[in-house]
């Protein structure tokens, strides 16, 4: 290294994000979404939560999106519609896309049930999708909230500015501290799993690729207080054992003992999880 040099000069951030999913992945027991999704008890109680814990989120998330009854929308890992229900009505089209089977299944059960007709689901990774097969782009607006998890992030980033209209806004939302998950895993993986848990890239490296990709994306910081509330600890080993992959009675016994030591009283027979944290919304509108 000359006296230029800086560390991080010649940092290539695509694979540095590559490298992080890869690290993330590796962790012992790692059950990755589109599995952990595909089963549809786990995703109908992540509807029913996501109604709940998310609501606010949700509510602020839709209160900053440009959107008018001309708009159309794809919501890529749109899971069981968290965005994409409460958004049609305000639309002229929703084009969710999920891989999920699970997921999709819930979804298209409340796209039947509340006669929506201007929601279209497309069972896909991101990466599988052929946008002029798959899609009909372009679109004037594309999200993907919570969803970013993609190995070739350099070719998933450019595929999304790819479908969106000229003037259209590109609007990923990504955690910027360690999630509830990830911070409760790495407390837990060695007891459950027998090694060590390891997150994945943050919206600080997103943000590097973006520019790295020659994109000039605006960053918003975005608080979220999540609040988890169980009629038990048995109600809260149910919510979480699928998440943190606690599968044999041993593990769901020691998952039990320290969710008791999170959770405080609200009531005489409440039981409440909360976890503060930030998230980014990173964002650009295409030229």
């Amino acid at each position: 290294m000359t006296e230029a040099d800086c560390p991080g000069d010649e940092i290539d951030w695509i694979e540095a994000w590559r490298c992080g999913q890869r690290r993330h992945r590796s962790s012992r027991s790692y059950d990755d979404g589109r599995h952990l999704w595909s089963r549809e008890k786990n995703a109908r109680r992540y509807d029913a939560s996501s109604r709940d814990e998310y609501g606010p989120r949700v509510a602020e998330t839709i209160a900053g999106l440009p959107l008018t009854p001309a708009t159309r929308v794809l919501d890529i890992g749109a899971g069981p519609g968290t965005l994409a229900l409460p958004i049609a009505p305000r639309v002229r089209e929703v084009v969710a896309v999920e891989p999920a089977e699970g997921m999709v299944a819930v979804l298209e059960e409340h796209i039947a049930r509340d006669g929506i007709g201007n929601i279209r689901a497309v069972r896909k990774r991101w990466e599988d999708v052929d946008p002029a097969r798959d899609l009909d782009p372009p679109f004037d607006l594309v999200i993907a909230s919570f969803s970013i998890t993609m190995d070739e992030i350099g070719e998933a980033l450019q595929k999304m500015d790819a479908v969106t209209a000229p003037g259209g806004m590109v609007a990923l939302y990504w955690f910027l501290d360690p999630s509830f998950y990830e911070v409760h895993s790495a407390a837990l993986w060695p007891v459950l799993h027998g090694g060590p848990y390891r997150g994945g890239p943050k919206a600080d490296m997103l943000f590097q690729v973006l520019v790295q990709l020659g994109f000039l994306p605006h960053v918003d910081v975005l608080a979220f207080d999540r609040t988890y509330r169980f009629a038990d600890l048995d109600e809260a080993l149910e919510h979480f054992a699928s998440r943190f992959s606690a599968e044999s009675e041993e593990q769901r016994s020691r998952l039990r003992a320290y969710l008791g030591t999170l959770t405080g009283a609200s009531g005489a027979d409440e039981v409440v999880i909360r976890h503060p944290s930030r998230y980014a919304k990173v964002w650009w509108q295409k030229k």
